[in-house]
């Protein structure tokens, strides 16, 4: 017999033609909670977490940080690796995968072990301008919601054509894109766009002075602030491998940093325009959507190198940290 599972705003519902074994524990947590409706006690309430992710893994349903209503989408590929399309969407926690590859046999997405934390990483390859690939995950927020984001990212690529390869929705990037990679001189550089309303030169496209090294695991988190219905603040942090802090606010800088002038100055960061209380248009439809791949940016170089994610996390609350290693995770698993 099969078992099924949806989420809803009361976490995963039960169909009661689920496996007798699902059935039985279900049971149980009823008898250790109380009658429905009820606050559960507080073992009671650690039962329910723990078992409903059990119910869940042996269903085959994804499930987040234990339980936690506070994430609403996460994804470490931690379903298998290879070029399986469970492996790729991380067993379905993925709704939308996409390869566009011109009728040919290519494959951008792949699944990798090798991760920050001894996770697997999805692996992404630039095989230039002909072809794309995307993950995509719909509706984890309502519209015009507060949100924060999490990913790794390694970047082995050398193509200088800038791959937007995290954004919103797919096609509705110009509302925001998280990561506009570019390489050059042995290392890498990004951006952060967002001109979903209208593009005003030389705010478009926000960026540190940094360049980052090839072959190292960053940290990106993100703050998405609506401050009303249409206009949004995005924070970014990023962090290096050890887990420091090396970027905020303060470093993401306008275009033609120190040349091109907007509104009396040419030396606008994110920190300073935000002080000056400044937003972003957006259409906040399009960020009820997140994405990752590879859009086949105009120019891109066939190089056959790779860039890698890992431990996607969404939350609703707070910057979601660093992740836990998986080794300790089960060793904790294993001593309760």
């Amino acid at each position: 017999m099969r078992a099924t599972c949806r989420a809803s705003a009361r976490g995963l519902q039960w169909k009661r033609e689920s496996l007798p074994g699902l059935v039985v524990l279900f049971r149980l947590l009823r008898s250790d909670t109380g009658s429905l409706g009820r606050r559960p006690t507080p073992r009671g309430a650690a039962v329910v977490l723990s078992l409903s992710a059990a119910l869940a893994s042996v269903a085959g349903c994804p499930v987040s940080s234990g339980g936690d209503r506070r994430v609403v989408f996460e994804s470490d590929w931690s379903t298998d690796t290879g070029t399986s399309r469970a492996a790729v969407t991380d067993g379905g926690r993925w709704r939308n995968y996409w390869e566009f590859n011109n009728g040919t046999g290519v494959q951008l997405l792949s699944v990798v072990p090798g991760g920050p934390a001894g996770r697997n990483a999805l692996k992404v390859l630039q095989r230039g301008e002909h072809y794309a690939a995307n993950l995509q995950q719909d509706g984890f927020v309502r519209r015009s919601t507060d949100f924060y984001v999490r990913f790794y990212m390694r970047n082995d690529d050398t193509s200088a054509a800038g791959d937007h390869v995290v954004t919103v929705d797919t096609w509705q990037y110009a509302n925001l894109t998280f990561m506009r990679k570019y390489s050059r001189g042995g290392g890498w550089q990004f951006v952060i766009s967002l001109y979903g309303c209208e593009a005003v030169y030389p705010i478009v496209h926000w960026g540190p002075a940094l360049t980052l090294s090839p072959g190292a695991w960053y940290r990106f988190e993100y703050h998405v602030q609506f401050v009303d219905e249409k206009h949004v603040q995005v924070h970014p942090r990023v962090y290096d491998a050890n887990g420091a802090q090396i970027l905020s606010d303060a470093d993401f800088r306008q275009q033609n940093w120190g040349a091109a002038s907007w509104n009396g100055r040419s030396d606008w960061t994110l920190a300073s325009y935000y002080a000056a209380d400044h937003s972003f248009c957006v259409h906040p439809d399009a960020l009820t959507h997140f994405g990752m791949g590879n859009n086949a940016q105009q120019g891109a170089v066939d190089t056959g190198l790779s860039w890698y994610f890992a431990a996607v996390q969404i939350r609703s609350d707070w910057w979601p940290g660093p992740v836990l290693d998986s080794g300790a995770v089960r060793a904790g698993l294993s001593a309760r």
